[in-house]
């Protein structure tokens, strides 16, 4: 109940500053707001179009480090990670998901 009550306060603070932190974008230069605003159907579109795109290569590059480490299954980094007290595979693991997609951030360029 308390972990849920501290979501909820967490939630709503976030809310609350996207909802302050537009007014105060949209009161300072409401021109701007409203051409950004017009151009969200092609940001959300773009999102839309290249998220899974993104997910199948960075998966297809974690699959093949969990190989190239081998490893069958996150279930085994896992193991070795909290099991065997050794966080160096979990380390890997986190870092190749991120160079993944940073790399794809360079090469795709929408």
């Amino acid at each position: 109940m308390k972990n849920q009550r501290g979501f909820l306060i967490a939630g709503i603070v976030l809310l609350v500053t996207l909802i302050v932190g537009q007014g105060l974008s949209f009161v300072s230069a409401p021109d701007s707001w409203k051409a950004f605003v017009g151009r969200l159907p092609v940001i959300i579109s773009m999102i839309a179009f290249w998220g899974p795109i993104l997910a199948l290569l960075a998966g297809v590059f974690v699959w093949a480090m969990l190989r190239l480490l081998g490893f069958n299954t996150l279930e085994e980094i896992r193991q070795e990670s909290v099991e065997q007290n050794n966080p160096t595979p979990a380390i890997v693991f986190v870092g190749a998901l991120i160079a993944s997609l940073l790399f794809f951030m360079l090469v795709i360029r929408p």
